[in-house]
């Protein structure tokens, strides 16, 4: 059974440097909200919201908190298609709303407050709505980890260096209840020449060449983090970057290797690490 969502207008009249009372007008959810590309139009509504889709790439919604924010890009207007959308929100409780926007570059109205009758709480907001608990959990949990492992005392010291591009290795970790491997790498510029790093690459290999005459064809494996933290990869002479790179759990076969590559942007430069698979059993946990 589907929820009825009434959405009232809120406005203030200010007088002579005081605002008056509130004044709430029943706006119907089949009408349309006005929105223009020189304006911003706000609702308002009363939990935080959990999800947006204003359903055409000419308008465009941010959020902060319960309050949503609305603007056109003022871009092919001659198109009427590009001046009508639906928008959907689904706030914290599970609601649902469905309105429709319509382009005008001088509103009336330009800040709304949203407020339900709930009959029942439908079952697609509500799956939706877990969902993206679990997703912003997962990340909170992911930022975490990278924020522990920033600070966690060194483990290993791997390097190489090429040209003023330094590399090192200090920090392997695991979470175990969460089932992660991080590796936390130091960036370090001693050239004159600012570095701007372009490629971090992740990657089994062989542990020797003698291990390629075995009767099978090896096949390299590409290993992409689920959450880099340190994305600032501008590095000036004397600078240090600290990357944290964090992964589902993994194992390597007793002939591998992992190897990690970092090479610049449009430059020549780039190093390579290898780090053993031993030093990649013995974690420490963080």
């Amino acid at each position: 059974m589907k929820k009825h969502i009434v959405l009232f207008i809120l406005f203030f009249i200010c007088s002579q440097g005081s605002f008056a009372q509130e004044i709430l007008e029943p706006l119907s959810q089949r009408q349309a909200i006005d929105v223009s590309d020189v304006k911003t139009t706000h609702i308002i509504f009363d939990e935080k919201i959990k999800y947006v889709d204003v359903g055409s790439t000419y308008f465009v919604a941010d959020t902060i908190g319960n309050i949503l924010k609305l603007k056109h890009t003022g871009e092919e207007l001659e198109d009427l298609k590009s001046q009508q959308a639906n928008l959907t929100v689904i706030n914290g409780k599970g609601s649902y709303y469905s309105i429709d926007m319509r382009y005008n570059r001088n509103p009336d109205i330009t800040t709304y407050k949203a407020i339900e009758t709930i009959t029942k709480i439908d079952y697609f907001a509500k799956e939706n709505i877990n969902k993206i608990e679990r997703e912003e959990k997962a990340e909170q949990d992911l930022q975490e980890l990278c924020m522990l492992s920033e600070s966690a005392s060194s483990t290993v010291n791997i390097k190489d260096n090429n040209d003023g591009l330094n590399l090192t290795l200090n920090g392997i970790y695991y979470r175990n209840f969460q089932n992660k491997i991080v590796l936390r790498v130091e960036i370090y510029n001693t050239s004159k020449i600012t570095l701007d790093i372009d490629q971090v690459l992740f990657r089994s290999k062989l542990k020797n060449n003698n291990a390629a005459k075995k009767d099978y064809v090896y096949q390299e494996r590409i290993l992409t983090p689920v959450k880099s933290c340190g994305e600032q990869r501008n590095i000036r002479l004397g600078e240090t970057r600290v990357l944290t790179f964090i992964f589902d759990k993994f194992t390597l076969n007793e002939d591998e290797i992992l190897s990690l590559e970092v090479g610049e942007y449009a430059g020549g430069r780039s190093v390579n690490i290898r780090i053993p698979r031993k030093k990649l059993l013995f974690p420490e946990y963080i």
